[in-house]
């Protein structure tokens, strides 16, 4: 759709983005559960975070490109923070001193309900299961803290019922971008 109307854009995930990102994304990702607890991981998070910004976010942001990211910080604030125990002090802290203290302008978390969300992947192919393979419960509390945030942040955040089909989801996320921004996008 960006295409379509020569918006310029760039599309970019986390944890990944970079060479290097993509690298911490397998330590993240893949393998056992246990492997690593989440002071661990919120490192890796900030590390992978860090090169994506100064090698992909930035410079695109200073080109006055639009910067589509799956995940971001708040990620880590509730993975690694209200989940996982770090304070989210120690994450904002590391965010601002380390990652250039750039922080999203709109946030849209698809809220499904984990059960849902879960059995749209294919368990059996999926490679990047990590987080997949936690109990129901870690994913239902996972659910319940991102939409804590987003009342916390709702300024910027805009909650989709993801529990519905792909088109009313794709509708949706262009309905609050065109709001948000105040775009008309065909």
């Amino acid at each position: 759709m960006l295409n379509e109307q020569n918006i310029s854009h760039i599309v970019t995930r986390e944890p990944g983005g970079t060479e290097t990102g993509e690298q911490i994304r397998k330590v993240l990702l893949q393998g056992n559960i246990d492997k690593l607890d989440s002071y661990s991981e919120f490192l890796c998070f900030a590390a992978s975070r860090r090169e994506h910004l100064k090698k992909i976010i930035l410079p695109a942001l200073s080109e006055n490109k639009i910067v589509i990211c799956d995940r971001f910080l708040d990620s880590s604030i509730v993975y690694q923070g209200m989940v996982g125990g770090l304070d989210e002090e120690i994450i904002l802290k590391v965010h601002d001193n380390f990652c250039y203290k750039k922080y999203p302008d709109l946030t849209l978390l698809l809220d499904v309900n984990p059960k849902i969300g879960l059995a749209r992947k294919n368990k059996k192919t999926l490679v990047e299961n990590r987080f997949e393979n936690f109990k129901d419960e870690f994913h239902e509390l996972v659910q319940k803290k991102f939409l804590e945030l987003a009342r916390k942040y709702d300024n910027r955040y805009r909650v989709i019922n993801a529990d519905n089909n792909k088109d009313f989801i794709f509708n949706e996320i262009i309905d609050q971008i065109k709001h948000f921004f105040s775009v008309t996008l065909k």
